[in-house]
């Protein structure tokens, strides 16, 4: 059974099934949600005859995204996704990446009092909201909060594709 986008209402009341285990959401600000199985990723939306992504990638609107099986820390993950030349996950323009029950880094740090992506730009307030104490940032469902950066966790790395 092929697995299509559908749309929810918001983010407290979605439609379908989400709470299936071993699936992943992709929301953006228009709030579609698409369902990806981890064990059958064949039905997610590829370019055409163009492998783009390593394996074991996840093309999304011209970015690939990496969901780690294991657990590190937040610099252990950081490198993983350097190695690659990727980062761990920017969030912007309300993007979103919601994993189930894994609370995944995402590349977001605290650096003195302030808040600031691993691309080096800072965060903004009016974007996202961060919970919690610590240092690094980390998915979790109701939106993104820090903790020890030494803790081990899933991760999520994004790298961006070139077309041209």
């Amino acid at each position: 059974e092929t697995q299509r986008p559908y749309y929810r209402e918001d983010d407290s009341n979605p439609q379908g099934d989400p709470s299936a285990a071993n699936k992943e959401y992709l929301l953006n600000s228009k709030k579609p949600l698409l369902l990806i199985n981890r064990s059958s990723t064949k039905d997610f939306p590829v370019c055409p005859s163009l492998e783009l992504c390593p394996s074991d990638w996840l093309y999304f609107q011209r970015k690939c995204y990496y969901l780690s099986e294991s657990e590190a820390s937040w610099n252990s993950s950081q490198s993983f996704c350097s190695l690659h030349n990727a980062s761990l996950l920017v969030i912007e323009n309300h993007f979103m990446v919601k994993i189930t029950k894994q609370d995944p880094w995402i590349g977001l740090y605290k650096r003195n009092e302030d808040f600031f992506w691993v691309n080096g730009k800072p965060l903004d307030n009016e974007l996202i909201e961060v919970k919690g104490s610590g240092n690094c940032a980390y998915l979790e469902s109701k939106g993104v909060s820090v903790s020890g950066c030494y803790l081990t966790r899933k991760w999520v790395c994004s790298l961006n594709i070139s077309l041209a």
